[in-house]
């Protein structure tokens, strides 16, 4: 063992995995072995170990070695054991105190949202939800959110005929609103501006899980009044870092 504490053959068995997932293919082991400038005989017995665990399956023909299924296995465990409220709570505690507004975590159930995870603002005018309790989705900016970035069969088959009206900016013509969920996806955030709530204001990003899929949504919501434009154009880019870094912690690769 070095003085950071690694073991050194397993260091290199975990700079295998990462190499093959990495690469995304299969690989020689002459290519591995030029990669990770580790010498054929130590990377053959250390390979071998893997692929008798599982870790690490070859082709009989080619004689390639790629990721083993075993690691579907593994990485199914670790996506049950995520605790969504324990990943996402110190970071919307800091994104509340940044921009001083409620932030809310949810998920989509069918065509609604349920939040899972929240941070009140400190102002005595402020949203007040609870979790548990659920909106339509296609007029809440985390509920547009995650929508966007659905299968289009998906999205289709999800949106009613009808869509009820809240407010005058509420978005009732289907096509209308489908349009507005490409332009979500092409910026990677969604506004709720007075569409659920006259007088309040939204800004969302999507959550994306180990899979690439928009699993979750965070926002920050506050009175219209004081979502001003830059405000608004400040928790953009807030919201979106968070986004981003809650992923990456329930397994995204970005």
């Amino acid at each position: 063992m070095d003085t950071l504490g690694k073991v050194q053959s397993v260091d290199k068995a975990l700079l295998i995995l990462k190499l093959l997932a990495d690469k995304g293919r299969e690989m020689k082991l002459t290519e591995i072995s030029d990669e990770l400038d580790i010498n054929k005989s130590t990377l053959h017995g250390i390979i071998s170990t893997l692929k008798y665990h599982g870790y690490v399956d070859q082709d009989g023909k080619t004689q390639k070695y790629r990721l083993g299924l075993y690691l579907i296995e593994l990485g199914e465990i670790a996506a049950r054991s995520l605790d969504i409220i324990n990943i996402t709570s110190p970071i919307i505690e800091q994104v509340s105190q940044k921009l001083r507004e409620t932030v809310h975590i949810a998920s989509l159930d069918n065509f609604e949202v349920v939040y899972v995870n929240k941070r009140e603002s400190n102002q005595s005018m402020r949203i007040f939800t609870s979790i548990g309790s659920r909106n339509p989705a296609y007029c809440t900016g985390v509920g547009k959110a995650i929508l966007a970035f659905l299968d289009d069969d998906i999205i289709n088959g999800l949106i009613p005929d009808k869509l009820e009206q809240f407010t005058p900016n509420t978005i009732t013509d289907r096509q209308k609103f489908k349009n507005s969920l490409k332009k979500i996806r092409e910026n990677g955030y969604a506004f709720d501006r007075e569409e659920f709530s006259v007088g309040l204001t939204c800004v969302a990003a999507p959550i994306f899980d180990s899979t690439g899929k928009a699993k979750y949504a965070i926002s920050v919501s506050g009175p219209t009044v004081r979502m001003t434009e830059e405000k608004v154009r400040e928790s953009i880019e807030i919201i979106r870092e968070a986004a981003l870094d809650i992923s990456r912690k329930i397994g995204y690769r970005d």
